[in-house]
């Protein structure tokens, strides 16, 4: 009996430090603090580093009781008290279950055929075109999967049939395939040549170019450095352009006469006429509506052959000299007759520029991607990443702004936001119950936060280490459903309107927040609004270039805008390096972040790029990355 009851005893005492536990468990803003997350620029990010990573509960081993120690050890009143015992010492530690894990060729692109081994890889091949295109097959009908950009370098497999494609296949060795009549060149012996190659992007930092913004109105863009002909004959034509950009009066062609006062002079005076220039035939005035003529010497595109880039730059400007003059006759004795007017002098042939086809005149405002400064005969020129020379006195290199988000741990989750005033003041409670301010947070600063309280009847949101904002001047992420059809491993992108701001998901964890300008009002007739929607991304390029033309801004023109990824028609999401207002609407469309928050989601996204593209294209066996666009 006394047994039963010292079992009864024990199992009661047991029970009491259980409630008593519990009583003494305090809430998450309580508890054991955790340490401060900073935001985090975006290391970098390979493919392999990539691969999602199953959340997994943390496990902390069980606190050990210290040993017990006999009675009358210590000195009266010096005793240390009976450690606690906590929650984990009394029942066993709950097993969470772990999210299930991405397949392991999650995000990689499916292909119609593997690539080729190593050993069959035996031909130099280089990007001779700004694009060469990538093929699922040896065949022009086959589906893109994605480019390469001039100056990339590579070895292939031999010759793999012609179909659709004169000079042959050639396999890649990330698969697929490119056409050696489509920008491919190809050779057995050596690398091919390429005068001046542009530098290669850099993958590894948050802009894979420099840029430089154009300073000078209707500045040329070449292909080649021109001749002293050629450049004088651009600068000629850029005195017409800008005449009739200003409103003012072609060169050589008379002023407006000034209109006097019918009282300046008597009535009879007539003012006095300007006598013409007498100087070379008169120029036609440009249709600056109307795409320049295109000319032997441009720049390849994709659907050119190799024989017209191999033949570019051979065309010799016409030359005016050698047009005849038919010599003026004597009037002849009085026939009768009329004697025909002499045929007019013909007009000498116009030179032909090497300009740029897509760009051959640059506007002030418009953004160039850098690869090199040069010198040639004492004149600098910025030789672009595309190929192309500018006047150095034509643009000036710009320093980028960039925005970085904060990448979220696996323990971390909501809530979490930014300070968005110029200074959002940190408080604490001090000994009397009152509030003081112990620091300051500066405007789009991210905070994690771990609960709401309410003070004086205000809102404040606690941190991790107990410090408090007042609510009003954060803007917290709100958690959003996973959307249907989306597996628990899968990556998705939520986009709020409201907020400007975008989380990115791993099933139901968020793994990534930032801020983000996404499109302004515009107008009834010119709407920029960036539309809502569910999207998946269709396309992913290293850079691209965007230009247009709109009622409220005029034309624009960014060469290389960095990370972008299409989601629907020309909406995408991309590194924005010429503003800093995200938190704020301001695009045209597109959802604006700063370039390492760009890059970052470039290599999270799916589908992976392979090495050594500049682009790559989702389709139905590799599907882009889900993009939730919202109010």
């Amino acid at each position: 009996m006394h047994e039963a009851m010292r079992t009864e005893l024990g199992i009661f005492a047991a029970a009491c430090l259980w409630l008593a536990a519990c009583d003494r468990a305090e809430p998450r803003a309580s508890a054991e603090p955790a340490p401060a997350r900073a935001p985090v620029v975006p290391s970098v990010m390979s493919v392999a580093d990539s691969t999602p990573v199953s959340p997994v509960a943390s496990e902390r081993p069980p606190e050990s009781s210290p040993p017990s120690k006999p009675a009358g050890s210590e000195p009266a009143g010096s005793a240390e008290p009976e450690p606690e015992l906590t929650l984990a010492q009394i029942e066993p530690e709950l097993e969470i279950p772990q999210i299930p894990a991405a397949p392991e060729d999650y995000g990689l692109l499916e292909l119609v055929r593997p690539p080729p081994p190593q050993d069959e890889l035996v031909m130099h091949a280089l990007a001779g075109y700004e694009v060469v295109a990538i093929y699922s097959e040896p065949d022009i009908d086959s589906p893109k999967l994605g480019y390469l950009r001039l100056g990339t370098r590579l070895k292939v497999t031999k010759k793999l049939g012609t179909t659709g494609c004169a000079k042959g296949w050639h396999a890649l060795p990330t698969g697929g395939f490119a056409c050696a009549s489509k920008g491919l060149v190809v050779d057995a012996k050596r690398a091919p040549y390429l005068h001046r190659p542009p530098s290669p992007p850099r993958m590894e930092e948050a802009l894979p170019y420099r840029y430089a913004y154009v300073r000078r109105w209707n500045s040329p863009m070449w292909w080649r450095i021109p001749t002293a002909q050629e450049q004088a004959e651009a600068d000629a034509q850029r005195a017409v352009r800008e005449a009739t950009r200003e409103g003012k009066p072609l060169p050589g062609e008379p002023s407006n006469p000034t209109v006097s006062t019918p009282t300046a002079q008597p009535a009879q005076a007539k003012p006095a006429q300007a006598k013409p220039a007498q100087a070379k035939p008169a120029q036609a005035e440009p249709d600056l509506g109307a795409s320049p003529p295109s000319s032997e010497t441009s720049l390849p595109s994709v659907t050119d052959d190799v024989a017209s880039v191999e033949s570019a730059g051979t065309s010799k400007p016409a030359s005016a000299s050698g047009a005849k003059v038919e010599p003026v006759q004597a009037p002849a004795a009085s026939t009768g007759k009329t004697e025909p007017a002499p045929e007019p002098e013909p007009e000498p042939e116009p030179i032909k520029l090497p300009l740029n086809p897509q760009d051959p005149w640059l506007e002030k405002g418009f953004f160039i991607s850098l690869a090199d400064k040069i010198t040639e005969e004492g004149k600098s020129w910025w030789y672009t990443s595309r190929g192309a020379y500018v006047e150095a006195k034509a643009a000036y290199e710009y320093q980028p702004k960039d925005f970085s988000g904060a990448l979220l741990s696996e323990e971390s989750g909501f809530p979490f936001g930014y300070a968005m005033v110029k200074e959002a003041k940190i408080y604490e409670l001090d000994a009397d119950g009152g509030l003081k301010v112990t620091g300051k947070l500066e405007r789009r600063t991210f905070v994690d936060l771990s609960e709401e309280i309410e003070i004086s009847g205000k809102a404040y949101m606690m941190t991790p280490d107990g410090g408090l904002l007042r609510k009003k001047e954060l803007r917290l992420a709100e958690p959003q459903p996973v959307p249907e059809g989306i597996e628990p491993w899968e990556r998705w992108i939520d986009v709020s309107l409201s907020k400007q701001m975008l989380v990115a998901y791993e099933g139901s964890r968020p793994v990534y927040v930032t801020l983000v300008s996404t499109g302004r009002k515009g107008t009834e007739e010119e709407p920029f609004e960036t539309p809502p929607g569910r999207y998946r991304i269709r396309s992913k390029h290293v850079s691209s270039t965007m230009d247009g033309m709109t009622a409220s801004d005029g034309n624009y023109s960014i060469q290389d805008v960095p990370w972008a990824m299409f989601f629907e028609g020309s909406y995408a999401l991309h590194g924005a390096f010429w503003h800093n207002s995200f938190g704020r609407v301001r695009s045209h469309g597109c959802v604006n972040l700063g370039a390492s928050d760009a890059r970052w989601l470039f290599m999270w996204t799916t589908p992976f790029l392979p090495e050594g593209w500049h682009g790559v294209h989702a389709h139905e066996g590799s599907p882009g990355t889900t993009v939730i666009v919202r109010e």
